[in-house]
């Protein structure tokens, strides 16, 4: 497969946030939340943020289609002597249903850590799996002295330095974007402008 990868243009959003949708999309959580995701809503919700960042919004194109997409946000560790250390959170990561399982998540995973660093962002920290995740250098966040905002860890919670001892010593609670707190109600009125999912 001929993989390339670019920034997300304004023609690209509603493909974008229906690639994710059915990416993430589950039958079983209708019945627990009323709605089968709602990733596609927070990529939505995302571009109105001033915490997302443009310049790390990528798509995966194969043959001339978006097969995945990547996006990424501010967020912040509150250090425990009270100062503010600036790192990045991605997701949501999703890939086209029927190009899952090819590498073209790790593929556009790869691609935009790299063009972070050059960027010169020092740290990226992740709610992820922990059996996918750690191939690509990422590790618990409490390795590094990092909780949530509640000061829980767990293996699902991973943080990951893109430039050597940029979480040296920092040690202290993590935050993401408001944006990441999804509203329920604003998720399914969204939802509801979406095409019925094939059962």
């Amino acid at each position: 497969m001929n993989l390339t990868f670019r920034l997300e243009k304004q023609g690209d959003r509603r493909t974008v946030e229906e690639l994710t949708r059915a990416a993430f999309w589950k039958e079983e959580n209708i019945e627990r939340s009323g709605i089968g995701c709602d990733e596609h809503y927070l990529v939505h919700a995302l571009r109105d943020s001033a915490d997302f960042l443009p310049e790390l919004d990528f798509v995966a194109e194969a043959e001339g289609e978006i097969v995945g997409n990547i996006m990424y946000s501010r967020a912040f560790v509150e250090r425990h002597d009270g100062g503010i250390h600036r790192v990045l959170i991605f997701g949501p990561l999703s890939v086209a249903p029927r190009h899952q399982n090819k590498g073209i998540g790790g593929a556009l995973l790869r691609h935009s850590l790299r063009k972070a660093a050059r960027l010169g962002h020092g740290s990226v920290i992740i709610f992820g799996h922990p059996g996918y995740y750690p191939r690509f250098g990422f590790k618990e966040a409490g390795a590094f002295g990092i909780t949530t905002s509640e000061g829980k860890n767990f293996p699902a919670f991973m943080a990951m330095e893109l430039i050597y001892g940029d979480l040296d010593g920092v040690g202290g609670r993590f935050h993401a974007s408001p944006c990441f707190m999804i509203d329920r109600g604003k998720a399914k009125a969204f939802e509801a402008a979406f095409a019925a999912v094939a059962p």
